[in-house]
């Protein structure tokens, strides 16, 4: 089995300097192709203020940031956007400052707790303070006066929530560009994002380049393309399919990844795993339809596995969803004879199965470094450049799932993985070392 041929050369992506059409892009995206479009522009932006002043009048002040020569940039959380720096900072520079993205998610002691469990022991900035907010506030208005030019000459603009959260990142970001001028010593220094690419991040990003540092988005999962197109000095993406796409499509100065090792293809065991990301917020078929995709992907499974053993393991935000949510699909996982993944096991056991199923994730990239070849369910709607898009064993039905195991002992896993080239986690010597090459 030969792995599909290269994709043709994207077209690139809106520069992330335009920010409007940069942030429109990426709501369509997630939205879907079938979202209706939205309603008045000031409502939204009016929202958006609203939370931003908020923000501004209810964080603690920022302060300088300390003359260090590494700075991590992530959002106020423990999760999946933020473990693989955490992780990092934790393991090589848990003193380093960190610069604190978006709306705060936690209180800051409670977020202080959080990261100090995590390793991390750096100062925590937000960067953003009044004074800032009120110098900010010409750009702001003239920021919000071309959203409504673009939106106007379109023809679709997001739900009103959705609007009012690009308003919110953009009053956010010209106020962090202020701050930054006045709070980020001039000089060489690596600042390291663990996501960038929307409005505050990226006003605050070009801020602190022009003070003299290089900056990093170190990418935390596989792309779909405008998702992760961003304006950092340097992009580091999980593997070299991605890095050769994003150079293609535009906004980073150089991307690159780390080569790993190519590991023996597992031999197979028995049994059918499934791993899944279909029930999320994130998910536009989740919004639209709530559990009915996850739903018929454990039905086209427990009928292609037959009397196998099936395993399912859902992303961890179920169980962060609604009790009732998470009872009914659990409910219809038992009911189709699945048991549960057992919390806390390595993804390693994944080499223990003799078909494993993925949904378009960073997972799928995950057991394919551990020598599994996954059966990608879904993903029809791909963008060709991706590299989940490259996975040759593709299903949307019960039959297909039945083909494509059967035609997983001819595939070619070493010229599939020539041609996605999963990367190794770099570490921070290795981004500030790619950064000021």
């Amino acid at each position: 089995m030969t792995v599909p041929p290269p994709s043709p050369a994207p077209s690139p992506a809106p520069s992330p300097d335009d920010l409007w059409a940069l942030e429109l892009a990426k709501a369509r995206q997630a939205a879907g192709p079938d979202a209706p479009s939205g309603g008045g522009f000031w409502p939204a932006a009016l929202l958006g203020l609203a939370a931003w002043a908020r923000t501004v009048l209810l964080t603690p002040s920022g302060g300088d940031v300390p003359d260090a020569p590494l700075v991590a940039a992530l959002h106020g959380e423990v999760a999946n956007r933020t473990r693989h720096l955490l992780a990092a900072v934790a393991h090589e520079a848990p003193a380093a400052p960190v610069l604190l993205l978006g709306r705060p998610q936690l209180p800051p002691a409670e977020l202080r707790k959080a990261f100090f469990t995590a390793g991390v022991h750096g100062r925590l900035i937000w960067p953003f303070d009044l004074l800032s907010a009120v110098r900010a506030l010409p750009a702001i208005l003239r920021r919000l006066a071309e959203g409504r030019a673009v939106l106007a000459a379109g023809d679709w603009r997001p739900a009103r929530r959705d609007l009012a959260a690009i308003c919110f990142r953009m009053a956010l970001g010209e106020t962090s560009a202020v701050w930054a001028l006045r709070h980020v010593r001039r000089g060489p220094r690596t600042v390291v994002f663990g996501h960038t690419g929307v409005a505050d991040s990226h006003l605050l990003e070009r801020a602190i380049q022009r003070q003299g540092a290089r900056t990093v988005h170190w990418v935390h999962g596989v792309s779909l393309g405008l998702n992760f197109v961003g304006g950092s000095n340097l992009g580091v993406f999980q593997c070299g399919s991605d890095a050769r796409w994003h150079q293609a499509l535009g906004g980073y100065d150089r991307t690159a990844s780390l080569p790993a090792q190519a590991p023996e293809p597992a031999a197979g065991g028995k049994g059918w795993l499934v791993l899944s990301n279909l029930v999320h917020p994130m998910n536009a078929e989740y919004r639209r339809h709530g559990l009915a995709g996850e739903t018929a992907l454990l039905e086209a499974v427990a009928a292609a596995a037959g009397k196998a053993a099936r395993v399912w393991k859902p992303h961890p935000i179920l169980n962060t969803l609604d009790p009732e949510v998470r009872a009914a699909i659990e409910a219809r996982a038992a009911a189709l004879g699945f048991t549960r993944w057992r919390e806390g096991d390595d993804l390693g056991r994944a080499r223990d199965f003799a078909v494993v199923v993925s949904t378009p994730s960073t997972v799928a990239l995950d057991v394919l470094k551990l020598g599994v070849l996954p059966i990608l369910y879904g993903g029809g709607d791909l963008d060709p450049g991706s590299a989940i898009a490259q996975l040759p064993l593709k299903a949307d039905s019960a039959a297909a799932l039945e083909a494509a195991a059967k035609r997983l002992e001819a595939a070619d896993f070493h010229a599939i993985w020539t041609a996605i080239a999963p990367a190794r986690d770099p570490t921070l010597a290795d981004l500030r070392a790619l950064a000021w090459d």
